[in-house]
This record gives C-alpha cells, sequence and structure tokens, in this order.
C-alpha cells in the first residue's frame, strides 16, 4: 500500500514558538512536547536521475535521543503532488546497520551529496482518529533569524490525502499560521553554502 506524508512548513521566530506552544496547549491540553532530539540527514544522489530536477529524495537519518539512544532510517520521498503542502509519497524503512546501508548505496552508484542538521521537538496529537506530528525545528546551520520552524504531518493513503491535508490545512489556520515553505530544509540550508 502506498503511503503519503501531507506536511505543512512555516518559520517561526522564538516568540512566535513560546505563543505557538500556548496556543497548542490551549487548543490540544494535555499534549507535551517531548524530549529534544538531534537529527542528521545524508542526502543521497541517484546515478542517473537528478534528484533535485525530479523532486525527489534519498535520506539516510540518525536520530539521536537525549538519553543517548538512537536510531537509523532511510526515507525515500517522491516529488510534491499539490501546491499547498508538502504531500509527497513516502517510504521509510528503519534500518540497524548504517554503515552497510552507505556501502550498498555506494555499490549501487548513488552518492551522498549532502548533510542536514536539526534539533526537533515533537509533539503527538490525536484528531479526528488520526495520529497528527506537530514539530518545533531548529536548524542551526541557517542565519539565526531564519533557523526555527513549525511543521504539522500525518500519514494517509492515496484514498486519504484530501481528507489530510483539509485536517493539517485547518491546524495551521487555527494557529494563524500562513505563507507555508515549499522547499525541503536540504534547499533551504544548500542556499545558505
Amino acid at each position: 500500500m502506498n503511503t503519503f506524508e501531507v506536511e505543512i512548513k512555516f518559520h517561526v521566530s522564538d516568540a512566535g514558538i513560546a505563543e505557538l506552544e500556548r496556543q497548542l496547549q490551549q487548543r490540544f491540553g494535555g499534549s507535551e512536547f517531548g524530549e529534544p532530539i538531534t537529527e542528521s540527514d545524508s542526502f543521497f544522489q541517484h546515478p542517473y536521475r537528478n534528484f533535485a530536477q525530479t523532486d525527489e529524495c534519498l535520506r539516510l537519518r540518525h536520530r539521536c535521543f537525549a538519553d543517548g539512544a538512537a536510531e537509523y532510517s532511510l526515507t525515500y520521498k517522491g516529488p510534491k503532488i499539490d501546491a499547498n503542502t508538502k504531500t509527497r509519497h513516502e517510504i521509510e524503512i528503519s534500518i540497524t546497520e548504517p554503515e552497510r546501508v552507505k556501502s550498498l548505496l555506494a555499490a549501487l552508484g548513488f552518492c551522498n551529496v549532502a548533510s542536514v542538521r536539526k534539533f526537533r521537538r515533537r509533539m503527538a496529537l490525536t484528531l479526528e482518529h488520526r495520529e497528527v506530528s506537530i514539530v518545533f525545528d531548529t536548524l542551526p546551520d541557517l542565519p539565526e533569524s531564519a533557523r526555527q520552524f513549525i511543521e504539522m504531518e500525518t500519514i494517509a493513503t492515496e484514498q486519504e490525502i484530501n481528507e489530510c491535508r483539509v485536517l493539517i490545512l485547518g491546524i495551521a489556520e487555527q494557529l494563524g499560521l500562513s505563507e507555508p515553505i515549499r522547499d525541503s530544509y536540504l534547499k533551504l540550508v544548500q542556499g545558505q553554502r
């Protein structure tokens, strides 16, 4: 079964984060943000397809939790399929041997082209019988005035995409967020280099 990530992202200021946290607590009381985690993403280029042109990505993620635990995943993301959100086909696989996966990708002709680091705090909500993640991200490799973001996302089947878009856009509207960012963190960070 194909799954799709339905996501929307916005720039926020430090003061904006505090206000959004207050609003989220008020609207969705009882939900708390988890401990901060660090995510390091390595992006790979296909040997014959230019992912920048096809709007795809292949990412190896290392997630490190506050208690020192770590996990890895390999994710493929297809091109965005609408103009208002960052909805795209997504395949994510948990892995336990990241160095072997890197060797496999290199043997197939993929090359590591970029990395992105971020610090993330996540809140999980259940809205309309669906799990929705709300995350605050800080990207230390961006200028201080442009490194804070809020993302809202959920996972949908192809038949659920429109319903999930309405849900995600509705949360953004309730929080007073406008002017979503459609660029990936990779593109934003590369624009600074």
